[in-house]
């Protein structure tokens, strides 16, 4: 297992490794900036967008996992449980998708890459279901028994996102769960310390709980976030295994 940013004799970081990096991080800021641009800028269907975030909640009951309002209401009168779920859903997304994948680039760039793959294929995945089947939150439906706990304490975060980034039905999938749980099984990966791994386990785990309480997300959101996630893993693997089988016959040919 190689790492990232490779140095000389004198352990100095090289002008080489610090291009390469420099370069991954303007692809990947890029990809995902055009990801927000293209997710902000789906047409909102509304009606058809509470209709289905209905339909999930009849298909909860039948399957006896609609357990939300309920999982809300036991937090809803202690203030500092509700501020720990609102402050891992603001802050344990972006900012640790950041600090992740820079902590997995330089422990193996080859790892990261697969998990850059990953990143996107789902990335891809969220905009197929973004687009063609919008979902309400949980919180846009007080009528269920659902509060939104970020208006309740943070409303201010909401006026700080620009507008044009905003898809407000795009509850499924959940890729708030989905990149934490990527971002848990590459750190899992690529750093065998038990502290990290501990803090990888914890951080999809955490997510989780912080969509549910905060009535961001249902938990089938989560289950199809989780889902595409993981073939994304596995659809990315497969394609690093074939293209290191066929870098040799490249290499060959050249």
């Amino acid at each position: 297992m190689t790492t990232g940013l490779s140095t000389d004799f004198g352990g100095r970081v090289t002008r080489q490794a610090i291009g390469r990096f420099l370069m991954e991080a303007v692809l990947l800021v890029g990809a995902m900036l055009a990801y927000w641009l293209m997710r902000g800028a789906i047409p909102e269907r509304i009606a058809e967008s509470f209709s289905r975030a209905n339909d999930i909640i009849r298909l909860e009951e039948r399957l006896g996992i609609f357990v939300e309002p309920r999982w809300q209401q036991f937090i809803i009168d202690n203030l500092a449980l509700v501020k720990i779920a609102n402050w891992i859903y603001l802050w344990a997304h972006l900012p640790l998708l950041i600090a992740g994948g820079i902590w997995i680039y330089l422990r193996s760039r080859e790892r990261y890459r697969v998990y850059r793959n990953a990143l996107l294929i789902s990335a891809a995945a969220g905009l197929f279901f973004y687009t063609f089947f919008p979902v309400a939150p949980p919180r846009l439906l007080p009528e269920w028994g659902f509060v939104d706990t970020i208006v309740l304490l943070n409303p201010e975060n909401y006026n700080l996102q620009p507008s044009f980034l905003v898809n407000h039905y795009a509850a499924v999938p959940s890729l708030h769960v989905g990149w934490a749980l990527l971002i848990g099984i590459a750190l899992f990966d690529v750093d065998r310390r038990v502290p990290m791994r501990a803090f990888a386990l914890l951080l999809p785990t955490a997510m989780f709980f912080s969509v549910v309480l905060t009535a961001n997300h249902f938990i089938l959101d989560v289950i199809i976030g989780t889902a595409i996630v993981v073939a994304a893993i596995a659809i990315a693997f497969a394609l690093d295994k074939r293209h290191q089988r066929q870098r040799p016959v490249l290499e060959q040919q050249t």
